[in-house]
């Protein structure tokens, strides 16, 4: 697969997000690390709330679910880790999303003192650095998270704070709103919004489902999707393509395979 992206000079993305770790699904991580293992792409994109940051919300929390904070660093350095030694070459790029950005939020307003010091970063934290793993922050000195993204040629990934409680209105919103084709986490949902214009410009808007369990304690019955998406774009040019995958009872095609937790077939 490899070689023959590069003898038709595609490079191929995938991009998952809102694994909301400790409440991260663990079936759903390992099928898409047999998936990262067997396609190899060039470019892994985490895009946002990989971290829940349970512990420092400023909502009101349950305290008989309490998930300590150090605990849910270390379970997402196992995971980080793991996604490394799978991807021992491919550029791996994590963005800064709303539940990352609480750490933030929470040294400005409970700990102002600290704020700044190594050590106390989402990147120190996770060790980042040591792991290859590029991480795209929201913009230095921000007080609020605001939209954060990187650029896949014209298509642009991002955590947008943005979220509608209908599949697809979200896409639609962010496409009246940006005016860029784009693919957004934070939703937790699947769903597409088109446009054509009069000059012929096409955009295409895209939701990315979660990775984190479907059943949360704090959610009766979400109508939240499991899934990633693999992108491909043509070397040298803005041009792309989305493949949106859902998992169903932990299975899903891609090409000729169907990926599951036992393997590919």
């Amino acid at each position: 697969m490899k070689t023959t992206r590069t003898k038709t000079k595609y490079e191929m993305a995938v991009v998952a997000n809102d694994f909301h770790v400790p409440f991260h699904d663990p079936k759903a991580t390992k099928l898409l690390e047999k998936f990262l293992a067997d396609q190899k792409p060039d470019l892994f994109v985490i895009n946002g709330d990989f971290l829940d940051m349970w512990e420092i919300s400023q909502f009101d929390r349950n305290p008989k679910f309490g998930r300590p904070l150090l605990g849910e660093i270390e379970e997402g350095k196992k995971i980080l880790k793991r996604f490394r030694k799978i991807l021992p070459k491919a550029k791996i790029i994590y963005v800064e999303g709303n539940h990352e950005f609480r750490l933030r939020k929470y040294l400005i307003r409970k700990a102002p003192e600290l704020y700044g010091l190594p050590g106390l970063s989402i990147s120190d934290l996770l060790d980042l650095k040591n792991l290859g793993i590029t991480y795209k922050a929201v913009k230095e000195g921000a007080n609020k998270f605001s939209d954060n993204w990187i650029k896949m040629g014209y298509l642009y990934i991002g955590h947008w704070d943005k979220a509608n409680k209908h599949a697809g209105y979200t896409a639609k919103n962010l496409l009246d709103e940006k005016g860029v084709s784009l693919l957004q986490g934070h939703t937790h949902r699947h769903g597409v919004s088109a446009r054509r214009y009069v000059d012929g410009k096409e955009l295409i808007g895209v939701e990315n489902f979660c990775m984190c369990r479907l059943d949360p304690y704090y959610v009766s019955k979400p109508s939240w999707s499991q899934g990633f998406s693999v992108v491909y774009r043509k070397k040298n040019t803005g041009r792309f393509h989305i493949y949106p995958i859902i998992f169903v009872e932990y299975k899903f095609f891609f090409g000729n395979k169907e990926y599951s937790l036992k393997g590919k077939t």
